[in-house]
């Protein structure tokens, strides 16, 4: 009987904090947008900010590799609005459509796909897959952000580009290969495969250094020292020529977890988000 007063004063708090919460909502959109440049279907997911105000202009952040990564990264980036820990964000997920991504078939279709989309050159010259970066970067740029920035409040400042593995490579590539071009200003590529091609990306880092180009990015990457020797030597040697080199506008920020290769994407999406967006 004791209880009752006490829960008569706890009721209205319980349902105030429920109303806030609801009003801290984040809305949910997904849509499928086909692509010339690539001919793959792509489903697309958008995450809206908590009290979405289309008045407004948010950042945007875009997810490659949306069928393995969307859930957790938009977990925790609603999260983080709603606790006021970052900025409200744009975040929109890029998967391929009708693929599952729970099936064994699913995972191997994907994984030939983005092996296509995601690599500037193949591993090796007599492989089948492979080397249509170019080709992803044009749905990107005349499909997908054109589409994202008519039908939400965002625009061009601030793009951010986050990527994981081979997801990692197309960011670097994008950076490397159209710095005065460039789709983002923000790019964050977790556990870059900067083995592919016998270090083609390394190369590349070279060349802009011989050419005294500027790098006008943000950008962030890390590496889960349990992912084996051969992914960390890799790191380990681009993050000492960017370091030595000094790309002029480029903020460069190296980052080691304790992490194997899948557990270290769900620590450095998060870690991106704080990183680019934190309060």
């Amino acid at each position: 009987m004791k209880l009752f007063p006490f829960l008569g004063l706890l009721l209205p708090l319980l349902l105030t904090g429920c109303a806030q919460f609801t009003l801290r909502n984040a809305a949910e959109e997904s849509f499928v947008l086909d692509s010339d440049a690539t001919g793959y279907s792509y489903e697309i997911t958008v995450l809206l900010p908590p009290d979405y105000d289309p008045a407004r202009t948010y950042p945007s952040v875009y997810l490659i590799d949306g069928h393995w990564h969307y859930l957790y990264v938009a977990s925790d980036a609603k999260r983080l609005m709603q606790r006021g820990d970052i900025e409200d964000i744009i975040l929109v997920g890029i998967a391929y459509a009708g693929i599952p991504n729970n099936t064994l078939g699913g995972y191997s279709r994907i994984s030939d796909l983005r092996i296509d989309d995601l690599t500037a050159v193949k591993n090796v010259e007599e492989a089948e897959r492979g080397g249509k970066a170019l080709a992803f970067r044009t749905f990107l740029a005349q499909d997908l952000i054109p589409e994202i920035e008519g039908r939400y409040a965002t625009g061009p400042q601030g793009r951010t580009l986050l990527g994981h593995s081979l997801g990692g490579f197309f960011g670097i590539w994008e950076m490397l290969t159209f710095p005065d071009s460039s789709l983002f200003a923000q790019i964050h590529a977790g556990s870059p495969a900067l083995w592919w091609a016998d270090g083609y990306l390394l190369a590349e880092e070279e060349q802009i250094h011989a050419a005294g180009q500027a790098l006008p990015f943000d950008f962030l990457t890390d590496m889960g020292e349990l992912e084996g020797v051969t992914w960390n030597a890799f790191f380990d040697e681009f993050e000492a020529r960017v370091e030595a080199h000094a790309h002029p506008g480029l903020q460069a920020t190296f980052r080691r977890y304790p992490r194997g290769h899948s557990h270290n994407a769900e620590t450095g999406f998060k870690a991106a988000l704080s990183h680019f967006f934190g309060r």
